[in-house]
């Protein structure tokens, strides 16, 4: 029985290996034009017939150069063990790039790139290029199926456009090692009904610390912005991120906006590990999601450093060099192990806080303001916590306009204050 089994077990995986095919796509056709090697490859005009014709098991190659103009609709649909496979390959001139005309003097006209169709599941998409498209890769919301499923994009480097990815209604997704870079509105936005999603090493730069760009920008530019337009979007983790330069300095209204991590209301069970948010516009963290949890997180040269609207939990973070360290105007937080630098408060509980923020085992070092509370409910708790220079002068929560690059970028030990073993954040190994 034990060899029938092993024998069927074979039969069926040769089956579906001889059914797999591997395409190859060139800029320009070579040979024979069929699309079995590199030497005879289609040719861009192809590319979408071939993406329309993959079943599973299959793999598609897309070669060095430049696509001009090319827009992708993919509805295809793998299985568990036989996903798709569409992977950028270096035959000798780097990654290929799709590149289109997108420009942010005229940020709302555009292509997209790759946009995903309602049925797609078991699909990778890897080592590709996007630049100069209004939008990189699309999921709109399903209508006539529940979700997308089991989508994963490695090294999708998007740049130059008014939205990186943004999905709706894609369920057991990862995101890794993608890398966005000067969009105008936002680099990964989650609108609504996406589940069970992980993001590892991917990077959202608005501006690459570019004053020009910057006075382009438009309003409320986001680096990851898990939104509530509609059914919630659940179960995200989110591990060694970076949101950067999510700046607009030209706004008019007081109250200027720009976040690097944003979690709506409805959004649910989110957390974030070894994450950092650096230099933008108001917010590093905007959580407004209940009891949201941040492990080695870091947030320096912010407006707030971070923002949590309800309950939650903060360990081993660094925050420094802005207006505010840690904003509340929900509660409880629990606070330990993190420092504080450099801020103007750095803890403080806003009108509608009604529980108190606990800072533990923390450090507070050379902030204009240790605590401030706007109303009569939060407050904070010192626990154990060591201050350092922090006096009772007014707090300077002043978000300008523009800011200086921080002091230290975030990467291995911080700068100032010295770590204290036990106490604050501890670098990590």
């Amino acid at each position: 029985m034990l060899k029938f089994s092993l024998a069927v077990c074979l039969s069926l995986t040769l089956f579906s290996l001889s059914h797999a095919a591997t395409y190859h796509v060139l800029p320009e056709a070579t040979g024979t034009n069929d699309g079995t090697s590199w030497e005879n490859a289609y040719g861009p005009s192809q590319l979408q017939s071939t993406v329309d014709t993959l079943k599973p098991g299959d793999l598609l190659l897309i070669g060095s150069g430049t696509y001009e103009g090319v827009s992708l609709k993919i509805s295809c649909q793998g299985e568990p063990q036989n996903p798709i496979i569409i992977r950028g390959h270096n035959s000798g001139a780097g990654l290929p790039v799709l590149k289109s005309s997108w420009t942010i003097d005229d940020p709302t006209k555009g292509a997209t790139a790759i946009q995903l169709g309602e049925k797609v599941s078991h699909l990778s998409i890897s080592q590709v290029q996007i630049d100069g498209y209004k939008m990189g890769i699309v999921a709109h919301p399903c209508k006539t199926v529940e979700s997308r499923n089991h989508i994963f994009f490695r090294e999708i480097d998007i740049r130059n456009c008014r939205h990186g990815f943004y999905l709706s209604d894609c369920d057991d997704l990862s995101l890794e090692a993608c890398r966005l870079v000067r969009y105008s509105k936002h680099g990964f936005r989650f609108e609504q009904g996406c589940d069970r999603v992980q993001l590892k090493n991917c990077v959202a730069d608005c501006s690459e610390a570019d004053a020009e760009w910057e006075k382009k920008t438009e309003l409320f530019p986001f680096g990851f912005n898990i939104n509530n337009g509609g059914t919630p979007n659940t179960q995200f983790h989110l591990e060694d991120c970076t949101a950067a330069n999510n700046m607009m300095p030209l706004q008019k209204k007081r109250y200027k906006n720009g976040d690097g991590f944003v979690m709506e209301g409805n959004t649910q069970d989110v957390s974030l590990v070894r994450c950092k948010a650096i230099r933008n516009q108001d917010g590093g963290y905007d959580l407004k999601v209940d009891d949201i949890s941040l492990k080695d997180c870091i947030g320096i040269g912010n407006g707030r450093q971070v923002r949590i609207w309800t309950t939650g939990t903060l360990e081993n973070c660094y925050f420094g060099y802005g207006g505010t360290g840690l904003w509340n105007n929900g509660g409880p937080l629990s606070v330990n192990q993190c420092t504080f630098y450099k801020l103007g408060v750095a803890a403080m509980t806003d009108d509608k806080a009604k529980q108190k923020i606990t800072l533990s085992n923390c450090v507070i070092a050379d902030c204009t303001k240790t605590y401030k509370k706007t109303a009569s409910g939060g407050g904070v708790i010192l626990d154990d916590t060591l201050v350092e220079e922090a006096d009772s002068s007014p707090s300077n929560d002043a978000k300008p306009a523009t800011r200086p690059v921080p002091e230290w970028d975030g990467v291995g030990s911080p700068t100032a204050p010295e770590t204290i073993s036990g106490k604050g954040y501890q670098p990590l190994p």
